[in-house]
């Protein structure tokens, strides 16, 4: 996935104000985590898959489709 289909799969969902993404990282703001985050990986000039905020956004989209399609957890 390129950071532009990325960009247009979060502007194409419907976003919450705020998630956990997991127990260590709340978001409070998703649309200002989001446009920042774009902002750090347009600056970032290495390897794509070490830039800590697209790693971040990358966990946001995994969260995004997890709250869509829930999985159930078998005891």
């Amino acid at each position: 996935m390129t950071p532009e289909e990325l960009q247009q799969y979060f502007q194409s969902m419907d976003l919450p104000d705020s998630i956990q993404i997991q127990q260590d990282m709340q978001v409070i703001d998703v649309q200002r985590f989001i446009s920042t985050s774009f902002i750090h990986v347009g600056l970032w000039k290495k390897d794509l898959s070490k830039c800590p905020s697209w790693i971040r956004l990358l966990k946001l989209k995994d969260t995004l489709e997890n709250l869509e399609n829930p999985t159930i957890e078998k005891a």
